[in-house]
């Protein structure tokens, strides 16, 4: 799917919460800085062996484009280009065991990806594969890791008693991944990278403000999307979520009232951005209290219980330990009714499954503990002093990234209930502070209206961020405006993506589903 915008073909590509492109911003390889021909293939099989940080190569072998993948993690993933793949294990501590692998084009760009992983796990497996694949054959040489362990349901087979795996997840696998590739680049290619990008959303967000802040030498452009940077609040969140719907004094009846405050949330708030299109373009801007339709009479469809409206205040307004203290903000008003969305992670019982795998094995490591048992101004706090310098980003200070010319671009859509989207704006504006006056030449945040967890939602939410960084990095040209794409609607249409604190306002001429028709505008 492409849509034309002021004469620019754009053209995405959306796969396990990541954002590529496919044709927008693309430059054709021949263009590109390129290396030589790909060596032999006796060349790529002479890695195997190769001594790196922490680790040696397992094996290296050649694929031909199209060819199926054998072996290693990947294995069952075809290859998007003619290439070499090298196998790494590392083990930094006893108890350590981190694969790695590195994806070696026979064109390289001299620039290397790297790629963060989802939920508990680090990314590389055959499906990750399409990742890996999406850069190869822009001629990147790729980098994924599984940061120590196998997707696995549940988190005891590789959190019990296993402390160096947890560390290795928290930082130290993406961080060993990156001087390794580079190291196995500069062997075969005997040049070395030129550039590094990495990206990632949800976890993979956090991971990449992991890299920003804690090895800011590791990557030079980063592209951080819903980012997780406070994984213990996040599933500390879930838990909440959870007792606030279908614990004592809940309303296990709120799901069936969503579509009711949505309407009424859309009513007065819509048209806020100049256009009725069903997306609140900027919810901080919406006034609304669920109290407006609290039931006068009985319960009924058209209103809400006095549970329900309490329900949805406290849901709205975010987890708070008893003396005051907020851990997180909620949701944005407006997200509730988007299909799959509260129903996916605040409504549904899962919410407390998610929770208790995370304070069972991560926080406590106690099989015995249970999701009855959470009492937040108790657990929390011993999750923030256990597990929060493992797993959290908390320090805004990216001094160090932004000193060496790094530079960061944040997305977050405004409807993700489980990232919430004022954390993210909040963490912006800390950077801002800590970063000082230089800040808008290394760090830009792009808010999406309509747009979940990652991707996905009522909006505009297919586009691509890796040809903005990289025209940042290598032009100087900062990234003020960015389209996106509708492409599964009925009506497919387009938006422009702001530079926040800027947001997307329809001028009142032109058609209201092309992007040239909004402009971005500061707040008044």
């Amino acid at each position: 799917m492409s849509v034309r915008t002021k004469g620019a073909l754009v053209g995405v590509f959306i796969a396990g919460g990541f954002v590529f492109a496919t044709a927008a911003g693309q430059t054709a390889l021949a263009a590109r800085s390129t290396s030589s021909a790909l060596p032999k293939a006796s060349a790529c099989a002479a890695l195997a062996g190769m001594k790196v940080e922490s680790g040696t190569v397992e094996g290296a072998e050649s694929f031909s484009q199209g060819q199926a993948v054998v072996g290693g993690e990947t294995a069952g993933a075809t290859a998007g280009a003619n290439l070499c793949r090298a196998r790494l294990l590392l083990q930094p501590e006893p108890g350590s065991n981190i694969k790695v692998e590195v994806w070696l084009p026979e064109n390289w760009n001299n620039k290397m990806f790297g790629f963060g992983g989802a939920g508990f796990d680090g990314g590389l497996s055959p499906g990750g594969a399409q990742l890996l694949n999406k850069v190869v054959v822009q001629g990147y040489a790729a980098v994924q890791t599984d940061v120590g362990h196998k997707p696995v349901p549940g988190l005891e087979a590789w959190v019990h008693k296993q402390p160096e795996k947890v560390v290795d997840f928290g930082y130290r696998g993406n961080h060993l991944a990156a001087v390794v590739a580079k190291q196995v680049i500069a062997a075969y290619y005997d040049n070395p990278t030129q550039r590094s990008y990495f990206l990632g959303c949800s976890n993979g967000g956090r991971d990449a403000l992991m890299a920003a802040s804690r090895y800011p030498e590791d990557y030079d452009g980063i592209v951080a999307g819903a980012p997780a940077r406070r994984y213990l609040e996040v599933l500390t969140q879930l838990l909440w979520y959870h007792q606030a719907v279908h614990g004592p004094g809940g309303a296990p009846t709120l799901e069936s009232k969503l579509g009711l405050v949505h309407d009424a949330i859309m009513k007065k708030c819509d048209r806020l951005d100049g256009v009725n299109d069903g997306i609140v373009d900027n919810p901080q801007r919406c006034r609304f209290d669920p109290a407006e339709l609290q039931c006068k009479g009985a319960d009924a469809p058209i209103c809400l219980t006095n549970a329900e409206a309490g329900a949805f205040r406290k849901i709205y307004g975010g987890p708070r330990l008893s003396n005051g203290e907020r851990i997180s903000s909620g949701p944005a008003l407006g997200s509730e009714g988007v299909p799959n969305n509260w129903t996916a992670w605040v409504t549904t019982p899962q919410t407390a499954a998610f929770g208790q795998e995370f304070y069972r094995w991560m926080v406590f490591d106690d099989p015995k503990w249970n999701v009855a048992d959470f009492k937040l101004d108790r657990d929390y706090p011993s999750g923030r002093e256990r597990i929060a310098p493992i797993v959290n980003v908390n320090s805004a200070d990216l001094t160090a990234f932004t000193r060496r010319g790094g530079k960061l671009i944040m997305y977050q859509g405004w409807d993700d209930p489980i990232i919430a989207p004022t954390d993210t704006i909040n963490y912006y504006e800390d950077v801002r502070k800590r970063v000082g006056s230089n800040v808008d030449d290394h760090v830009r945040l792009f808010m999406v209206p309509g747009m979940g967890h990652c991707a996905g939602g009522p909006g505009a939410t297919s586009f691509d961020m890796q040809p903005e960084l990289e025209q940042w990095i290598e032009q100087g040209k900062a990234p003020e405006r960015v389209i996106a794409i509708k492409p599964d609607s009925a009506e497919p249409f387009s938006r422009p993506l702001c530079a926040w604190p800027k947001t997307a306002h329809y001028d009142g001429a032109g058609s209201s589903n092309d992007a040239a028709s909004f402009n971005c505008k500061a707040p008044r």
